[in-house]
């Protein structure tokens, strides 16, 4: 009886993370001089089919674009396998913060994808409680996936890693890389 009713409380326990996955959109072409929304380039739709690749089997239940084709582009691989379809959201300032309550409350014990801007990442971050790693994020730096997790006890953790093909300025910061007991031998993503 005992062994029951701990792997109810630890299931319900697993149940209540929120897990939110935060990306920066893939890399865009350029169809015309000073083009405000690119489509994705040849490497851009590439990273965003590794980003369908890495996601498949995490049981995402909502996809969130801001409205530049760019972020639609990224996520519509994903959006495509797993049958969802792509809900635009806001990046001021003030809608993040809302956003980021609402994400919390409506998807707890759930999986969430959210496609950002170079610009959104960190705001976007601080608004679900999660640390900044970052000061910004550098115009390139494309390859890291951020994934947030909030807790029924409004703890909240976050946890990077690379994925696809490297791409980045800012390397990830050294409380963020795995610990293992040969430091000099630490590398986060074995996709490179």
């Amino acid at each position: 009886m005992l062994i029951i009713c701990c792997f109810a409380s630890n299931f319900n326990a697993f149940a209540q993370k929120t897990t939110i996955y935060i990306v920066r959109h893939a890399e865009t072409g350029v169809t015309m001089p000073r083009a405000d929304d690119p489509g994705l380039s040849n490497t851009g739709q590439q990273r965003a089919d590794d980003l369908a690749k890495l996601l498949k089997g995490k049981h995402i239940k909502a996809i969130y674009v801001t409205k530049e084709k760019r972020s639609g582009a990224t996520a519509r691989p994903l959006a495509v396998k797993a049958r969802i379809l792509p809900r635009v959201y806001e990046t001021d300032s003030t809608s993040l913060k809302k956003f980021a309550k609402a994400l919390i409350k409506n998807f707890q014990g759930n999986n969430v994808l959210i496609i950002g801007n170079a610009n959104t990442l960190m705001p976007l971050l601080s608004a679900l409680g999660a640390d900044t790693p970052f000061p910004a994020v550098s115009e390139q730096d494309y390859d890291i996936i951020y994934k947030v997790t909030a807790k029924e006890n409004r703890d909240v953790e976050l946890d990077l890693d690379y994925y696809g093909q490297k791409h980045h300025e800012n390397d990830i910061p050294e409380k963020y890389l795995p610990e293992i007991s040969h430091p000099e031998n630490v590398r986060p993503f074995t996709n490179y």
